[in-house]
């Protein structure tokens, strides 16, 4: 079985550690880096090429969709876009997003997302 790359961007500390602590409890995933902002983010994505970032919408330096435009389509991972405003969600999910979780959210919905994004990678889409 292939183990799926992650990389977790957040700009609050706790929100990075329970996605951490989240993805330690699925085989399929394995966590590849963390970033803070989307300027670091960008960077990481272009040096891990990470199959999958959860990704915050809303960060300091670039938000959570600037990260994906700086990228461009062909480079750019699957998503879970991981926030606290319903507002994003039709956006996110014009951005090809897997999932959209709303926080707070809870290891059920976190696992209903990783199962869409296995389904997405495993299909071969944004592999």
């Amino acid at each position: 079985m292939r183990v799926f790359r992650v990389l977790v961007v957040d700009d609050e500390a706790p929100a990075r550690a329970k996605v951490l602590r989240l993805l330690a409890a699925d085989a399929r995933f394995t966590a590849v880096g963390e970033a803070p902002d989307g300027t670091e983010a960008l960077a990481r994505i272009e040096a891990l090429r990470p199959d999958l970032v959860v990704l915050d919408v809303q960060m300091p330096g670039l938000t959570g969709f600037e990260v994906l435009e700086a990228l461009g389509p062909e480079a750019c991972p699957a998503v879970i876009f991981s926030t606290a405003y319903e507002r994003f969600a039709l956006q996110a999910f014009e951005a090809h997003a897997a999932d959209y979780l709303l926080k707070p959210y809870d290891a059920g919905r976190f696992a209903r997302a990783l199962d869409k994004a296995h389904a997405l990678l495993s299909a071969g889409g944004r592999d």
